[in-house]
């Protein structure tokens, strides 16, 4: 008389332990990206002042409530930004930069590159006033912090 074997429980116990090591995987990844969360809010400087965007969005606001909403305005900024080190490349992304985030801070209105629209905004870096117009245009508005609204001339 032989006695019956019973089925062996290994392949239900390792999917168990697979389940579980899961699980462990999951709870240790979660902890990590905690910490490294808490880790990166610790090194937050509250007295750093606003990101970019934050202070254009302030340096464009009361510019932002004299453009009309959805029209096209043109812009023009600084033509000789220097990069950290000088290099060309570093000026056109610097100036490029610079159009994003006006873009962004004068939404609705929507900016192109350029004088031709009826309204051009100047954003220049240096935050003197009583900067020449360009050509074929007229000073509407001086915001402050390098921020001009210029008009066609009606001549």
């Amino acid at each position: 008389m032989s006695a019956a074997v019973p089925p062996r429980p290994a392949p239900r116990a390792w999917a168990l332990t697979r389940a579980r090591l899961a699980l462990l995987l999951v709870l240790v990844y979660a902890g990590a990206s905690t910490v490294q969360w808490v880790l990166r809010a610790a090194q937050w400087r509250p007295g750093a002042g606003p990101d970019e965007v934050t202070a254009d969005d302030r340096r464009f606001g009361s510019l932002r409530a004299e453009l009309p909403a959805g029209r096209v305005v043109g812009y023009v900024g600084d033509p000789d930004l220097t990069g950290p080190d000088g290099k060309a490349n570093d000026v056109a992304l610097l100036h490029f930069r610079r159009f994003l985030l006006a873009q962004y801070a004068l939404a609705p209105a929507v900016l192109v590159e350029g004088t031709g629209p009826e309204l051009v905004v100047g954003n220049y870096f240096d935050e003197r006033s009583a900067r020449p117009a360009p050509a074929g245009l007229e000073v509407v508005g001086d915001f402050g912090s390098g921020v001009f609204l210029y008009r066609r001339s009606r001549r």
